[in-house]
């Protein structure tokens, strides 16, 4: 039979042309390959940078929200400006040692804490970091309390050295049984805007912290049983809690419902061969250990500013920044004993992937970045790293 015309037996490939199709085959696959693994490498890392920058984003709102809330219920009591006269004279600025539970010269509510003695607990307390470390953040506020001067004047002079002696509520202009709660806090105050005591106390305004363990509504007495960890033992053991006489009448001495205490301190915790650096949450009110509040945090930064120099509603940053209205925003910056109570807070936080990027492009040159007055990272690293900076302005 004869052959279909254009077709013989011997059609087909020859070498050269299979040698072509595989090596076109080849490049194809080799680029189609390429694509695909630098997509997944776009993937991984935008998927470790959306997770540092939940991060860091999830730890600044919670900062922000505590220390826009410092120092409610404090008012006349420490770093005061009621009457907006300009904070105490004397009083100290917002940053010391690690510990201002003792430390001196001593500022914030006077408290009894079993375990410790009398202590003190300050709305803001910044610790500065040494060498540039991480700093340490402590705040503290009351829940339910007014923010007014006082809630009502005492109702029986509570003599000096005396905390467990009664304390009675004035029943004028009306009882506050319905306002003092059992398992909650009352300031005791000075309230008194002369400074009539003799120094160095006419600069605190007095006020001294009681838990509330039992009400007599009957006779407005507030009771203060030592059970409470927040209670001292004896009047000898929490004498220095009340240094001289709150006075009944005249509006000398008042009892002020404080809430529930919160007193919290934010820290840096450094990482280890298995675990990432973080930021803890401390509950000092409640004596827990530190809490992870989010991981992959290596630094935080606190600056603070007063409206000093001059008084002109702008807190000034320029050049010189050890001479500008920014404390603490530059190594070596000298802390003003002018700004006692500060008008702004910026906080600034510095997060990191949890896992090194090992393709991270000049290396070399990758660290953790210096802010504020915060030191750079030692040595270079494959890591990724997204700071945030907010600034707070504290309602109280």
């Amino acid at each position: 039979m004869r052959p279909h015309e254009g077709h013989t037996p011997q059609a087909g490939f020859t070498v050269v042309e299979l040698l072509i199709t595989v090596i076109v085959s080849g490049l194809v696959a080799a680029a189609t390959f390429t694509f695909f693994a630098g997509q997944q490498r776009v993937y991984e890392v935008q998927t470790k940078m959306v997770s540092v920058q939940q991060n860091v984003g999830m730890a600044t709102e919670m900062l922000v929200r505590f220390v826009r809330a410092s120092g409610n219920g404090m008012v006349g009591c420490v770093r005061t400006d009621g009457d907006e006269g300009g904070p105490d004279t004397g009083a100290p600025p917002p940053v010391g040692p690690a510990l201002p539970l003792t430390a001196a010269p001593a500022t914030g509510l006077r408290a009894y804490l079993a375990g410790t003695g009398v202590v003190r607990i300050p709305p803001v307390w910044i610790t500065n970091g040494s060498n540039g470390a991480p700093d340490t953040l402590t705040v503290a506020f009351g829940n339910g309390s007014f923010g007014s001067w006082y809630d009502t004047e005492v109702g029986q002079s509570m003599p000096a050295a005396k905390p467990l002696d009664p304390l009675k509520w004035a029943a004028v202009p009306a009882t506050l049984d319905n306002l003092f709660r059992v398992g909650e806090f009352v300031l005791v105050m000075d309230a008194s805007s002369l400074p009539s005591r003799a120094a160095p106390l006419y600069n605190d305004r007095g006020c001294s912290l009681f838990a509330i363990t039992s009400l007599d509504t009957g006779l407005d007495v507030i009771g203060r049983s030592t059970t409470s960890k927040w209670n001292p033992p004896s009047n000898t053991a929490g004498a220095l809690m009340v240094p001289f006489s709150y006075d009944a009448g005249s509006a000398a001495g008042a009892i002020r419902h404080f809430g529930t205490l919160n007193w919290i301190r934010f820290a840096i915790q450094p990482g280890t061969d298995t675990t990432a650096p973080a930021l803890t949450m401390q509950r000092l009110d409640q004596g827990t250990e530190p809490e992870v509040l989010s991981d992959g945090m290596v630094d935080l930064q606190v600056a603070y500013a007063c409206d000093n120099s001059p008084n002109d509603g702008v807190l000034s940053e320029g050049p010189n920044k050890l001479a500008d209205e920014w404390i603490l925003n530059v190594t070596n910056d000298p802390v003003p004993v002018t700004c006692q109570k500060p008008e702004a807070i910026r906080l600034t936080l510095i997060a990191r992937s949890l896992t090194p990027d090992v393709l991270l492009s000049q290396a070399t040159g990758n660290k953790k970045p210096a802010v504020e007055d915060g030191k750079a990272g030692d040595v270079a690293d494959q890591y990724r790293y997204r700071i945030t900076t907010t600034t707070v302005f504290p309602r109280n």
